[in-house]
């Protein structure tokens, strides 16, 4: 592509620019007995204002117990050459790989509707792609999620541990808390995801049926704070 990057000391790719390094790759590796798997982004077009909410959430509502990432200033490629395409990235590549190990073969791609013909795979893949692998097994945390409705304010603590609520605490100024006490209780072992949650919230509508309005807007609110 023309661009001059260099490899860092955590698997990311850099390149220098007037403002000082910037990072435009990151890569994971993984080896068992039989293959090797890597892993590798590249920064083409993002969204660098999004991107620095998602890398510097809100640190006095989600703290993790699992490894800090640490952050690296980054850049687009885009940035560097105006115009370039995900085709142009894709090919570049293919022929990086070819030109490193000095043969050609035909490239496979891979994707949900179209899987290679190799044992377990299918398998694998479908359990790689669940919510239990995905987030069953993640570090455990806790979250603090707060808001404040037209009927009271609401602060939830949840400490999560292999995707499920290990402890909920639900703290209101509401004028009738007895719907909120229920829920932390409700909360308890129950699977770290919005549906669950909103279904654990909205069961409370058959002990609590005059405070409905109240019920609902809790449940949307709490689906998707942790969406």
């Amino acid at each position: 592509l023309g661009v001059s990057a260099e490899a860092s000391g955590r698997n990311d790719l850099v390149v220098k620019t007037v403002e000082g390094d910037r990072k435009v790759s990151g890569s994971a590796y993984r080896e068992t007995k039989d293959r090797g798997f890597h892993h590798g982004t590249l920064l083409l077009n993002a969204d660098l204002s999004r991107l620095a909410n998602y890398l510097n959430p809100d640190k006095k509502k989600l703290a993790a117990k699992g490894i800090t990432s640490v952050r690296s200033r980054v850049t687009n490629l885009t940035e560097l050459l105006p115009g370039i395409t995900h085709e142009q990235v894709c090919e570049a590549i293919t022929e990086a790989f070819f030109a490193h190990y000095g043969e050609r073969v035909e490239a496979e791609i891979i994707s949900p509707n179209k899987t290679p013909d190799l044992p377990n795979f299918a398998e694998t893949f479908a359990r790689q792609s669940s919510w239990e692998w995905n987030f069953g097994q993640a570090p455990a945390f806790s979250h603090l999620l707060d808001e404040r409705f037209t009927w009271g304010g609401v602060e939830l603590h949840f400490d999560v541990e292999k995707g499920h609520i290990t402890r909920a605490q639900v703290f209101t100024d509401s004028l009738n808390p007895a719907p909120l006490e229920a829920l932390a209780g409700r909360l308890q072992g129950c699977l770290y995801r919005a549906d669950m949650l909103q279904q654990e919230c909205e069961a409370l509508l058959v002990d609590f049926p005059e405070q409905e309005k109240e019920l609902r807007e809790l449940s949307a609110w709490m689906a998707g704070a942790v969406r």
